[in-house]
This record gives structure tokens, C-alpha cells and sequence, in this order.
């Protein structure tokens, strides 16, 4: 087959998963580009596939229902911190920033978009860090942190039963995703090349906006 045609199929049909963000410093954009996963987030994506039951779902892998992932309640048990870790390269297993500033920000919200096509979704988180808040220092890592599996279950998992969103009672025999806890789902790394490090004054408003896009 024309490799053109190839890459033009493999364009249109291929769905896709993005992560991408930005950081501003007042009203000013410092940096913009993409994240790096962790594993724990692309786990729990496959589990919620894997088991679609209500309150599993939201006792458990955290990611709707009120806990991580779409802005569907009425709260977002979803966080944002600032680290200064500037020489550690992201990798998938990270639960935490390496050398985080456990300071929260003063906002923070999530907005869902979707094209009039249905063949695109964007999630768009943004925590918002007044002037004063963090004291001045080097910003050299972000991370958003969502109510997360850890993981541990075992390859294959079976599962002969199709949960129904009725059948609430059965979710504490499921015990392969049951200790889920707020993890790092993403992290921004100056060490991965992502932006250089912030030579943070605490005299402006400090904004991390990340976009999680699924495309199809």
C-alpha cells in the first residue's frame, strides 16, 4: 500500500490520548508542551474499561464519580503541587514529586469539552497559586495528583462477570484494584526538558493549566 495512504488511515483511525500543559506566571505564559504519564493513571483508565460498576468506580479506582477524572459531582477530590526537584527524570512508577512543596493552591477547577463531532474530549484542569502563597525558590517540578489504583493486580486478570451499574453490592468482592489512594497521575519535569527551571519570586501568581485530550 502508498505509504502516504498509510499515514493518512493511520491519522484519521488511530484514537489518541494526549497530555499537555501550561504555566503561567501572572498573566504572562512561561511554558507549554507535554506531560509524562504515570502508570497508575493509564492502569486505571483500563480498569474502569475492565469492571464499569458505579461504586467501583468511585470507592476505588477514583477516576468519576465525584473523585478524578471528569468533573461529573459536585466536588473534584483532584490536587496540584509545585516541587524542586530539578536534575530527576520522570518515570512511569512515581507516586509523588521528588521534592515537593506540599502547599496547595488556592483554586483550583476542572472544565469538560467536547467537539460537536464526538470524536474529540478535553479535560482541562488549572490550579491557581496566589502571589505570597509559595515562598520564593526554585520551581524545577508540577504534578497533578488524582485518587488512583495502585497497580498490583496480577496479568491476565479475569473476571467472568459483567457488572452492571445496579449491582453496587458486589464491588467489595473485586480485590484487585483496592488500594487505590491519591497519586501522582502526571508529572512536568524541568530534568525531562519540559520547561527550565523557575526562578520562582512569589511576587506573581503562579497557574499550571493541564489538558488531557482524547481524540478518535
Amino acid at each position: 500500500m502508498n505509504p502516504k495512504i498509510d499515514e493518512r488511515i493511520k491519522e484519521e483511525y488511530e484514537a489518541k490520548i494526549k497530555g499537555k500543559f501550561k504555566i503561567y506566571l501572572g498573566n504572562k505564559l512561561y511554558a507549554k508542551g507535554k506531560n509524562k504519564w504515570t502508570r497508575y493513571f493509564v492502569s486505571t483508565l483500563v480498569q474502569h474499561v475492565y469492571n464499569p460498576d458505579c461504586e467501583y468506580r468511585r470507592y476505588y479506582t477514583g477516576m468519576f464519580a465525584h473523585t478524578g477524572f471528569l468533573p461529573s459531582g459536585a466536588q473534584w477530590y483532584g490536587d496540584f503541587r509545585v516541587g524542586k526537584d530539578t536534575t530527576t527524570p520522570t518515570n512511569p512508577s512515581m507516586e509523588d514529586l521528588v521534592d515537593k512543596i506540599d502547599i496547595p493552591p488556592d483554586t483550583k477547577n476542572v472544565v469538560l469539552f467536547k467537539e460537536i463531532s464526538y470524536s474529540k474530549y478535553t479535560c482541562k484542569y488549572k490550579g491557581l497559586w496566589n502571589p505570597g502563597n509559595i515562598p520564593p525558590q526554585t520551581i524545577g517540578e508540577l504534578g497533578v495528583y488524582m485518587l488512583l489504583s495502585d497497580d498490583s493486580w496480577e496479568s491476565p486478570q479475569e473476571n467472568t462477570k459483567l457488572y452492571t451499574l445496579f449491582e453496587t453490592a458486589t464491588y467489595k468482592s473485586i480485590t484487585f484494584s483496592q488500594n487505590a489512594g491519591k497519586r501522582l497521575a502526571m508529572r512536568i519535569s524541568s530534568a525531562d526538558g519540559a520547561f527550565d527551571p523557575i526562578d520562582y519570586t512569589s511576587e506573581d501568581a503562579l497557574i499550571l493549566e493541564w489538558y488531557v485530550t482524547i481524540k478518535f
